[in-house]
């Protein structure tokens, strides 16, 4: 159990609809002000429940919930060091969800052999991945579909250094 109640977990094949209802109420009021209203139409139009939690795709993907209620989810490929999806529920936004999630995501990274930790984040996400470390490779262009193309911003994150390993009876002072 986290800071004020906050919980992470595994999904479960049954969190499909709500990952969808997240991801999509995340989508609609907090990327208002980055994208175009048809950019923001087209993006959630594209989520459907069935494509979350895809058994030929194996994820880590976290749920985070405040008391029984689910309040955000992460997503993250760790055999190549992709975060594909960090998104929390609107109202729980500037409350440490996000920043939890990431955490541990990054935490399930960095246990296996990955290097680097990449992302596309939205350009209302830049600042939050910059807190937490991560630099801005280059600007980049998410196709929707034809016609629409999401601008967002390529960032990644290297691994930390490992503590230096002290020597058995070795009091370094």
């Amino acid at each position: 159990m986290g800071a004020d109640g906050l919980h992470l977990r595994p999904a479960r094949e049954s969190d499909r609809r709500t990952l969808w209802r997240i991801h999509t109420q995340a989508v609609e009021a907090l990327c208002q002000r980055a994208y175009a209203p048809h950019e923001v139409r087209t993006w959630v139009r594209l989520l459907k429940p069935e494509g979350y939690l895809r058994p030929d795709r194996p994820r880590t993907v976290l749920v985070a919930e405040r008391g029984r209620r689910a309040v955000g989810f992460g997503q993250v490929d760790t055999g190549v060091g992709e975060l594909e999806a960090l998104y929390v529920t609107p109202e729980e936004t500037g409350h440490g969800v996000g920043a939890t999630l990431l955490s541990a995501l990054e935490a399930a990274v960095w246990r296996g052999r990955a290097a680097l930790l990449g992302l596309d984040a939205s350009l209302n996400a830049e600042h939050f991945y910059q807190r937490h470390g991560y630099a801005t490779v280059h600007a980049a262009l998410r196709p929707l579909t034809l016609e629409v193309k999401l601008a967002c911003v390529r960032m990644q994150k290297q691994r930390p250094a490992a503590p230096p390993r002290q020597r058995p009876g070795h009091t370094g002072a």
